[in-house]
């Protein structure tokens, strides 16, 4: 008997799918690397074993998988969560702001988790490279609906634009064992007085 394979079917697919990513970042978040098991995250998702491993055959892959899901999902849809102002010089601010939200998400601090594993994790490491590579695009292109063309065009951006993303990542990593309150942190102004002076 031949399975049906039409919109319905894929459409149940993607579902389960994304059902399994989203479970693998609750428990990599939760438990960290060392505890994160696929037993694990099929118990989060609610699906069965076969269909965990239909999907993603080993761990490593289900949560690079997963992080990359939850990354380009919420990065993509981030620009359009703002009403930005027409003057460029009034973007900065917000684009700051927001720039600095993303690394307060649950899909950094698994990204985190599979980074630090990564050093001692021949295997992880080789597969996580090409997989952050493919996500810097996605990542550019939101931080460019952040500032807008005007400010994106300006001939220092390219500089500016690692010296951000570098700060705020170290930055951010110190939230993961000091739990504070990221708005009120002071490289917030430093950060949008930088952007000023390379931008306008």
């Amino acid at each position: 008997m031949t399975r049906p394979t039409g919109p319905a079917t894929r459409g149940r697919g993607d579902l389960s799918r994304t059902r399994i990513l989203d479970a693998a970042i609750r428990v990599l978040v939760e438990r960290g690397y060392a505890n994160t098991s696929t037993l694990a995250i099929q118990a989060e998702a609610g699906v069965s074993r076969g269909r965990l491993l239909h999907h993603y055959p080993s761990r490593d892959k289900l949560l690079m998988a997963a992080v990359d899901h939850l990354a380009r999902t919420r990065i993509e849809e981030m620009p359009a969560q703002v009403e930005w102002p027409d003057d460029p010089a009034e973007r900065i601010g917000p684009a700051v702001d927001l720039g600095w939200s993303t690394f307060h998400q649950p899909y950094f601090v698994a990204s985190m988790e599979l980074w630090i594993a990564a050093r001692t994790n021949e295997a992880l490491r080789s597969a996580l490279v090409p997989t952050e590579r493919q996500l810097g695009p996605t990542v550019r292109r939101a931080v460019a609906g952040f500032l807008g063309p005007e400010l994106t065009s300006r001939p220092r951006y390219p500089e500016l634009f690692p010296l951000l993303l570098s700060s705020m990542r170290g930055v951010a990593t110190t939230y993961l064992i000091d739990r504070r309150d990221p708005t009120t942190d002071p490289h917030l102004q430093l950060w949008k007085a930088m952007t000023a002076l390379y931008l306008l």
